[in-house]
């Protein structure tokens, strides 16, 4: 990676943590430029505006999360295994790098969310579709809209990571019950 990627990357990645602490409106340049220990001139090299860093850094935790779950996928495997090992990376990383799921949540409900946003392609909606599409193939997995099956695993273990973010002390005393939650998932969607 040369200097000019790294250092769009400590700024994206710096934006990221305060947007996380924050919210989009704690974020101003000249904070995202102090926290990454460049000028606030260095940040408009990469981004002519705010906005368009928040755009930016959305394709970025999305390419992020694609590319942290595309490479722990292992297609050799029967699908059962494959969406264990989806689920448990996906959680993982989303508890390891907590402001990837806070950073898509709020952009989610914010204006920067727009149609033409929702309309530009997207590679991690695109793998997680063709990953359930291949569970569907494979008989494994109930014939639905590979979409509607992605929304289910998906809001499944958000709302897991969220209860376990958000709620540490009811945590603590559902611990052992937590963990059904997977199983409960795939009994959901696989094939009877």
């Amino acid at each position: 990676m040369d200097q000019n990627t790294n250092k769009k990357i400590l700024i994206l990645e710096s934006a990221l943590e305060l947007i996380r602490e924050n919210g989009f409106h704690g974020c101003p340049i000249s904070q995202v430029a102090k926290q990454a220990s460049v000028a606030a001139g260095s940040v408009y090299t990469y981004f002519e505006s705010k906005d368009e860093m928040i755009l930016e850094l959305h394709r970025y935790v999305k390419s992020e999360v694609l590319k942290e779950i595309s490479e722990k996928d292992h297609p050799e495997k029967n699908f059962e295994a494959r969406f264990f090992d989806f689920w448990n990376n996906l959680t993982s990383l989303y508890q390891e790098r907590a402001a990837f799921q806070s950073f898509l949540e709020q952009f989610t409900s914010s204006p920067y969310n727009t149609e033409t946003m929702q309309l530009e392609s997207d590679p991690w909606g695109e793998w997680t579709e063709a990953f359930f599409k291949e569970g569907i193939e494979s008989g494994q997995l109930r014939p639905l809209n590979p979409k509607i099956l992605s929304m289910m695993v998906m809001g499944s273990a958000i709302s897991l990571i969220r209860f376990k973010t958000y709620f540490k002390t009811k945590t603590a005393s559902t611990a052992q019950d937590l963990h059904l939650i997977p199983k409960m998932v795939w009994d959901g969607i696989k094939f009877q």
